[in-house]
């Protein structure tokens, strides 16, 4: 009886939708509620730029990776992602619908082959359904394949943990789940990120849809602000430079603010956020090479 109240448990949550879909439509598998509880890591839901929807990670560390991730220019992020365990419909089948959409072979046959052990489903005797970190979208420009699959760990798992370890074989698992599908897979230590990149990006990260920030930042007065900004913020205070740009195009402080932070985000002012962002000091150059190297390093080909 136990069993099949999970089995219609699990038959329920895949027919509610959840590990489908993309952008404001997508449902993480698994979802942050008052119930959840982790003793080893802070479980976050919040906003993250472009989507109205909210997200659901299970460490900060995973949260700020992925704000590191939309700043180098993620079309979209899928947390919490599953990884079927039976035959599946390519990941790919969700960002772009093709007549000769592939099967993905499931998890079940990739941990057989990788003499791994599948948990069960609880209460159950079907598989469990393991979720990759991050499945992350990119355009075609960046990287032809358009998926990068992203394991966020701790180096000191890596470092310390032996081949049968459960985290070492997790992390082995989500590296087959997405070579099989020829996904490139990327292992992230989101604690390597440098600190005051990521409290920078934080501050200044737009909670607004891509819509309403595209239509923003094409706007004549924006342009006009950049112009003014870009001749002004490496010689004065950051801060001071923006209110006199805000107030050339006729801006309150409010929408002055907004427009700053938007601009250091989309790097449309070139500045180096991993130094921080100090408005009591001039801008420093540098920010638009470092999102370049970061986007070679986790959504590029040769990564």
């Amino acid at each position: 009886m136990t069993e099949s109240k999970n089995l219609t448990a699990l038959a329920a949550a895949i027919n509610a939708g959840r590990g489908i879909g993309t952008g404001d439509k997508y449902s993480p598998w698994i979802q942050v509620t008052r119930r959840t509880y982790s003793p080893y890591s802070n479980l976050n839901v919040g906003p993250v730029p472009y989507l109205k929807r909210l997200t659901h990670f299970l460490s900060r560390g995973e949260r700020e990776f992925a704000l590191y991730l939309w700043w180098l220019g993620a079309e979209d992020i899928r947390e919490q992602y599953p990884l079927w365990p039976w035959p599946h419909a390519h990941p790919e089948v969700q960002i772009a619908l093709r007549t000769d959409a592939r099967l993905h072979p499931g998890m079940r046959a990739i941990a057989a082959e990788a003499d791994i052990a599948l948990r069960d489903y609880r209460g159950t005797t079907t598989a469990d359904i393991l979720t990759l970190d991050m499945m992350v979208t990119v355009s075609a420009s960046v990287n032809p394949a358009r998926l990068i699959g992203i394991c966020c760990k701790p180096r000191s798992i890596v470092v310390a943990g032996l081949p049968t370890d459960r985290d070492v074989e997790r992390i082995e698992l989500d590296r087959r789940y997405c070579i099989a599908g020829d996904i490139p897979f990327r292992l992230a230590h989101p604690e390597l990120l440098p600190k005051k990149l990521l409290v920078a990006l934080d501050a200044v990260s737009p909670i607004e849809p891509r819509a309403a920030l595209r239509q923003f930042v094409g706007s004549a007065p924006y342009l006009k602000y950049i112009e003014i900004l870009q001749r002004t913020a490496y010689d004065r205070c950051a801060w001071e430079a923006s209110k006199e740009a805000g107030k050339r195009v006729g801006w309150s402080t409010p929408a002055e603010q907004r427009a700053f932070h938007i601009a250091i985000w989309h790097q449309h002012v070139d500045h180096d956020v991993s130094r921080g962002l100090i408005t009591t000091r001039p801008l420093v150059a540098g920010g638009i090479a470092l999102r370049a190297r970061g986007r070679r390093q986790w959504f590029g080909e040769g990564a």
